[in-house]
């Protein structure tokens, strides 16, 4: 376990404490989906293990397109993204990734270990074929927003077409490295551009999942 454990937000205190939990409710859970849509969002799941399959490019391309359709402040589509499918570029971004973990996060997943799991983990991208890093204009004050936006975008296509995936944070350090600055100018990114997320995709080698269900009282209603 890397660091200390920090309580479950449903727990008492939570991450800082303070959380408000009492007198908030949640709406009422389904289970059934009324439609493709609602199924996708209520079904998907964190990926972390993953196959060597790679992503057929029309599914990688309608991915990608997903994620540079998602809502972005006041229209101006300030997103660009750097696709990598480069194995040894992905491995090394990912070592990277891992050696720029905080400890202190609490234990995530049994079923799809995180960093914050297992401390003989050596990749921060988990092995996955493909990796995304979303930039955005380092001036624009909304750009990690836009780059949330079109991360969720994107991990919604990816498993609506039977993708797993994953968000990784730490992506500006990362690319600030000197290994990191070498592939984003051989990419091509703009030096004024920012690094906000990565998202990890593959096929996933297994969809297990921790039999975890919606913490309560995260609604307040008015």
């Amino acid at each position: 376990m890397r660091g200390s454990i920090m309580n479950q937000p449903n727990e008492t205190p939570t991450l800082d404490g303070s959380f408000p939990r009492k007198g908030l409710g949640n709406p009422n859970h389904f289970d059934g989906s009324p439609n493709e849509t609602l199924e996708t969002i209520f079904s998907r799941r964190t990926i972390r293990r993953f196959t060597n399959e790679p992503i057929a490019p029309e599914v990688l391309g309608m991915i990608v397109d997903a994620g540079l359709r998602a809502p972005n402040g006041g229209g101006c589509q300030a997103v660009i993204m750097l696709v990598s499918q480069n194995a040894e570029v992905n491995r090394n971004l990912g070592r990277i990734s891992l050696q720029m973990y905080h400890d202190g996060y609490y234990h995530v997943s049994d079923a799809q270990p995180s960093a914050a799991d297992d401390l003989s983990m050596k990749d921060g991208f988990y092995g996955a074929p493909v990796s995304i890093t979303v930039f955005t204009p380092s001036i624009w004050e909304v750009g990690q927003f836009d780059a949330a936006m079109s991360i969720e975008n994107m991990t919604l296509a990816a498993w609506s077409l039977g993708i797993g995936s994953c968000c990784v944070a730490r992506a500006k350090e990362t690319f600030e490295t000197e290994y990191g600055m070498q592939v984003r100018r051989d990419a091509g990114i703009p030096d004024d551009y920012t690094a906000q997320l990565h998202l990890v995709l593959g096929h996933p080698k297994s969809t297990a999942r921790d039999r975890r269900e919606l913490y309560p009282n995260r609604v307040a209603w008015i």
